[in-house]
């Protein structure tokens, strides 16, 4: 069996340039073992959508992460991206209803509405740190207003979903186990008003799910639970930095941030372009219920199969010679960043729709933003979002 000594299960390596190394191995070996903690991991587009496509050989059940013995298990009763078909596409089929593209078109005046308070508050010329200040109050607050959390615990959000995917980052303040416990008991009592009648009347999301039947049945508080907490970290993490990773490849290309002033009517292809060359997050993982054969290699069953988005997004074999290029223009532009199957991301319109907004908006009243300093990225081996980023937003003379 192929290894590679690329420390694939390392987060230093993801809050790196990992690019560098997917090419090669994509190249070179792009089915190869890692054998510190013990997985498979593929690199070429076609083989990460045909696992993604077979979710009965390729289980989620068994945890969805690059192995790590030292992190604490999440908890996976109920949890919709833990379990498998027939069960999963009841479950999504229920939530779906709250991020058709319908409902997520209702709600670009609230998103508007957010985005303008948040850019309006921007000073020109004054350092700011852009992923905490500017990216994470739009994500953060959409996701607490569809939970029908209160204004006053939105920031408490923020910092309970930094922990919950920097668990092994030492800059993050709140200890993750912690957190994890405090986010879990917080949803357990917004859970409890709705079941109790206290909180009655709302058109949240959760109290709407808190009332709808799979079968006949209610959903189970453990369903609700983890529910609430894939949304809140998904749906934080994952639009944050797509924002501030999408805003650093503008200014790293300052043609493509050029030609993107020049035809805003380009802010959808762009959008796309940013989530294909950023893949904010970069891999899902799945355990083999049976033996399989990928590219020659033998994957037994219950071995971990790990799907690395962001090699898989630079195939050359899918996006050409300039698939290692940031191309605002790139159409078509078959990227896999919201995963695929029936587990691709259930936020996807909502994440493109802040995305496109804040874009237009932002850049539409800061026509420059440059870096003041050094960038550096979350210690995280899935979700390794920006950390620091200071930028200065300045206006034209």
């Amino acid at each position: 069996m192929p290894t590679t000594t690329v420390p694939l299960h390392s987060p230093d390596f993801y809050a790196g340039d990992p690019y560098p190394a997917y090419r090669e191995l994509r190249n070179t070996t792009p089915v190869v073992w890692n054998d510190v903690t013990n997985f498979w991991a593929l690199l070429k587009y076609e083989d990460v959508r045909y696992v993604s496509g077979h979710p009965l050989s390729f289980s989620s059940t068994k945890g969805i992460t690059i192995p790590d013995p030292s992190q604490p298990e999440p908890v996976q009763e109920g949890n919709l991206i833990f379990t498998d078909p027939p069960r999963h596409r009841q479950l999504r089929t229920l939530i779906n209803s709250g991020f058709s593209r319908r409902q997520v078109q209702l709600l670009e005046p609230k998103v508007r509405q957010i985005v303008k308070g948040i850019v309006d508050s921007v000073e020109p010329s004054r350092e700011y740190e852009f992923a905490e200040e500017i990216a994470a109050p739009l994500p953060t607050r959409m996701i607490a207003e569809m939970l029908g959390a209160p204004p006053e615990d939105w920031e408490q959000f923020r910092a309970w979903s930094d922990a919950a995917v920097g668990t092994a980052d030492p800059d993050i303040e709140l200890d993750s186990i912690a957190a994890l416990g405090e986010l879990y008991e917080y949803f357990t009592k917004l859970i409890a008003a709705r079941r109790s009648g206290e909180v009655s009347g709302q058109d949240d999301l959760l109290s709407i799910l808190a009332a709808a039947e799979v079968d006949g049945e209610r959903l189970s508080d453990a369903d609700l639970l983890n529910f609430s907490f894939l949304l809140l970290v998904a749906g934080n993490e994952t639009t944050r930095n797509l924002i501030a990773l999408g805003t650093l490849a503008l200014i790293d290309h300052p043609d493509q941030f050029a030609l993107l002033r020049s035809d805003p009517s380009l802010l959808p292809c762009a959008v796309e372009e940013m989530l294909r060359y950023t893949s904010p997050v970069t891999h899902m993982a799945r355990r083999a219920t049976q033996d399989v054969e990928i590219r020659g290699q033998r994957i037994r069953a219950g071995d971990t199969v790990v799907m690395l988005y962001g090699a898989a997004n630079r195939d050359e074999e899918i996006f050409g010679p300039t698939c290692e290029e940031f191309d605002i223009t790139r159409n078509p532009n078959p990227h896999i960043a919201f995963g695929a199957g029936e587990h691709a991301c259930l936020g996807a319109q909502l994440a493109r729709l802040e995305a496109r907004v804040m874009f237009e908006v932002l850049l539409g009243t800061f026509p420059t933003i440059e870096l003041t300093g050094d960038v550096s990225r979350l210690r995280a081996t899935m979700v390794p979002g920006v950390k620091r980023m200071p930028v200065r937003l300045g206006v034209d003379t």
